[in-house]
C-alpha cells in the first residue's frame, strides 16, 4: 500500500518543465516531508487542453456518498488493481476519473523481528517525482468541495519486495498520456525498477506530527533486538 508521501519541493514550474504540456494548479504546492492521508496532494488530469494540474483531497470519496466529508468512514486512500474495475468505491472512477498522483517520494515500512521499520522509496535518477497512476472524483459535501483522490497498488516487484509486499502503480512519463487515456491496468508498462532507489529512515516519520527535511535522510539499518524475536 501506499500510506505516506513527501512532496520534497516540488513545484508546479518545476513539473511543468518536466511534464511538456502542464498547466500549473491555481494552488501551489506545500512543501511536506510527512503527507499523510487527507492531506491536499498535486494530481494531473487530462483536461480539454492538455494535461492539468490540481491538488485533491488524498481519500477517494466516490459519486454515491451523500453525507457530509467526515461521514466517509471506509478507508479509500489506496484501490488494488485485482479488484479496481469492480469495487463500488472505485469502479466509476476508474472508468471515467483517471488521474496521476505526483509524489518526490512515498514511505513503507518493513517489519524485522516484530517491529517496523520505515523506508523512503524514491526516483532513483533526476527524476523531480513519481508517477503513481489514481483515481479522482470531484464531490460536492456539506463540509468540502472539490476533487478527492486514491493511488493504485500491486504486488510489489523485484527487490523492493524486501520492503513491503504491495506498491503503488508508477510509470515512466511516456506512459502517463495512456493511464491517462484508458489504457487497461493490466499492460499499462510499470517503471522499471532500476529507476527507484530505496533506503531506510528515522523512525520519527511514524508519527504525523513529525515534519521536515531530516525524515528523509539515510540512516543506518537498525538491527532487530533478538530478544524480541
Amino acid at each position: 500500500m501506499c500510506g505516506r508521501m513527501a512532496h520534497k519541493e516540488l513545484t508546479w514550474a518545476q513539473l511543468a518543465g518536466w511534464m511538456q504540456g502542464l498547466a500549473p494548479g491555481a494552488a501551489e504546492i506545500e512543501t511536506r516531508y510527512n503527507v499523510p492521508p487527507t492531506a491536499m496532494i498535486p494530481i494531473v488530469r487530462q483536461g480539454a487542453e492538455g494535461l492539468q494540474g490540481d491538488l485533491a483531497r488524498w481519500g477517494l470519496i466516490p459519486a454515491f456518498h451523500r453525507g457530509s466529508l467526515k461521514d466517509w468512514k471506509a478507508t479509500t486512500i489506496n484501490a488494488r488493481i485485482e479488484s479496481v474495475a469492480t469495487a463500488p468505491s472505485f469502479r466509476a472512477a476508474y472508468r471515467g476519473g483517471r488521474c496521476l498522483v505526483l509524489a518526490s517520494g512515498y514511505y513503507e515500512w518493513q517489519v524485522r523481528g516484530g517491529v517496523k521499520y520505515p523506508h523512503y522509496i524514491r526516483p532513483s535518477g533526476n527524476a523531480p517525482a513519481l508517477l503513481m497512476a489514481g483515481l479522482e472524483n470531484r464531490v460536492r459535501l456539506p463540509d468540502y468541495e472539490g476533487p478527492t483522490c486514491a493511488v493504485l497498488t500491486e504486488p510489489v516487484r523485484g527487490a523492493l519486495a524486501q520492503v513491503h509486499d504491495r506498491m503503488p502503480v508508477m510509470m515512466g512519463l511516456e506512459t502517463a498520456t495512456l493511464w491517462l487515456g484508458g489504457y487497461p491496468i493490466e499492460e499499462l508498462p510499470r517503471l522499471p525498477m532500476e529507476a527507484l532507489g530505496w533506503h531506510e529512515v528515522a523512525r520519527t516519520v511514524s508519527s504525523i506530527r513529525n515534519e521536515g527535511p531530516d525524515l528523509i535522510e539515510p540512516i543506518e539499518p537498525v538491527a532487530p533486538d533478538l530478544f524480541s524475536l
